[in-house]
């Protein structure tokens, strides 16, 4: 009688440890796209749930920076989680929206992608770290360049420019950062420095 005893209480102590971990698990997956649809923002959201629902819309460059930047894993979290919530897709097709998703993701990414690294490597080559750093302060921090790193950076070129910028506001830490706000920015700083002489 006590081994029954202790083997239904064991069975509880199981079950509430199984219980208690998916509901944690739980949480922690809908706090997960929480912090994705976030990091995506509302309007951004909005264009990417209706290209799911109508291949006629369109999303926005600055959307697709933020797509880019949020990553493919955040991006299916978000839409996994409007599949189940959102009434729209209540008889959708699972399997052809989630494909849906990857070529939206795809399509950002061939829309945002720079140069490959060895054209960005030769073009940091021109400008080297310290003026490229001071570019770098420039755009996002807006703090003053010297002439000096103008000049390089006129040297190295407009199309050089725009794929090291295309290459940072693609990575992750920039999330925060208006893509589309950066690009006008450098290509602003850039016309600047190609006035001086």
């Amino acid at each position: 009688m006590t081994m029954a005893r202790l083997s239904k209480y064991l069975m509880l102590v199981a079950f509430f440890m199984v219980t208690t971990t998916t509901k944690i698990l739980a949480t922690s997956e809908e706090e997960s796209v929480v912090q994705c649809a976030i990091l995506m923002g509302s309007r951004c959201g909005k264009q990417v749930t209706d290209k799911l629902s109508n291949n006629k819309d369109i999303i926005s460059m600055e959307c697709c920076y933020k797509l880019v930047q949020m990553g493919h894993s955040c991006h299916t979290k978000v839409t996994k989680y409007v599949l189940q919530t959102e009434s729209r897709f209540k008889h959708a097709n699972w399997t052809a929206i989630l494909a849906k998703n990857d070529e939206i993701f795809n399509e950002c990414d061939q829309a945002t992608i720079p140069e490959d690294k060895n054209y960005l490597s030769k073009c940091l080559e021109i400008l080297g770290n310290d003026c490229g750093a001071e570019v770098f302060r420039k755009l996002v921090f807006d703090k003053n360049m010297s002439e000096n790193s103008c000049e390089k950076l006129v040297k190295m070129g407009q199309p050089c420019h725009m794929n090291m910028v295309k290459a940072l506001i693609r990575n992750p830490e920039m999330r925060d950062a208006n893509a589309i706000e950066l690009l006008k920015k450098s290509k602003k700083i850039f016309k600047q420095c190609s006035h001086i002489e």
